[in-house]
């Protein structure tokens, strides 16, 4: 990791091994070609079948969870994570700005109506539990986190990603995902919505080799080369499958530039 001597100033440089994405009427690699050569806001409610998850596993995930599990899986190429895997190597970031709000709204309307709280619905309904049931469902305990950072939540899971590389691992996956927020939250969304979930696994560039570049900055920018009817973390995936020179965002109060070596 490339650090700026100032504190408002941080640069990254980071290779895509390998990505997977779904989202509804975008589920196969010709149709992200279609994509990112003229992108569009995803709409409609998600599919993804898990047909690989025992029904046992699959019934516990919502359909955000289900993108996210769906895009994860097909990143690794399997199902199960061997018993031998090195655990300090391919962590995985889960990087959501809302999660899993519907069940924690529905958890609220249940506590004003006076009704007990679902354990187990207060179990799936952190930030975390995501990741953790895909952890369960791979038998993965490799170390994962879960982090959310608003409209920059895409940006800061590369920063931590990448954090891990510096940490020792050869690669980090990246698995960022959202939906629309229900009801009762929408008159807060600021940016466009969608179902959506995509995965990078990330590493260092080797010598020589062209790179991508995330670099950040304090202040606000103006947007160059930005679908702007795309919400910020779809912004990223259509720069990282794309071959555009440049995407710079504005993201909460800074700016952050995506680039790549020509």
């Amino acid at each position: 990791m490339n650090v700026g001597v100032r504190a408002s100033q941080l640069s990254l440089s980071f290779v895509i091994d390998a990505w997977a994405a779904c989202a509804p009427g975008v589920d196969t690699p010709q149709r992200w070609s279609q994509w990112v050569a003229a992108p569009w806001l995803p709409e409609g409610e998600p599919q993804a079948a898990l047909a690989a998850v025992p029904p046992m596993l699959r019934r516990r995930f919502a359909p955000l969870g289900r993108l996210a599990a769906q895009a994860t899986l097909d990143l690794a190429g399997d199902v199960a994570v061997a018993a031998d895997a090195d655990l300090d190597d391919n962590p995985t970031v889960y990087a959501s700005r809302y999660g899993e709000t519907g069940r924690c709204l529905e958890l609220l309307a249940d506590q004003a109506r006076g009704n007990a709280l679902s354990p187990t619905a207060f179990g799936l309904s952190v930030h975390n539990a995501i990741g953790a049931m895909i952890a369960l469902t791979r038998g993965d305990r490799r170390n994962s986190s879960a982090i959310a950072a608003g409209r920059a939540t895409a940006a800061a899971g590369v920063v931590e990603a990448l954090a891990l590389l510096d940490d020792g691992a050869r690669s980090a996956s990246l698995v960022v995902y959202d939906s629309p927020l229900p009801d009762g939250y929408a008159q807060f969304e600021d940016e466009p919505s969608a179902h959506f979930a995509w995965a990078w696994r990330l590493r260092r560039p080797r010598a020589g080799e062209p790179a991508l570049h995330l670099a950040w900055h304090s202040g606000d920018g103006a947007c160059t080369h930005a679908p702007a009817h795309l919400p910020a973390s779809l912004q990223a995936l259509w720069f990282g499958l794309s071959d555009a020179p440049v995407l710079t965002q504005r993201l909460d109060g800074r700016h952050c530039t995506w680039s790549r070596d020509v």
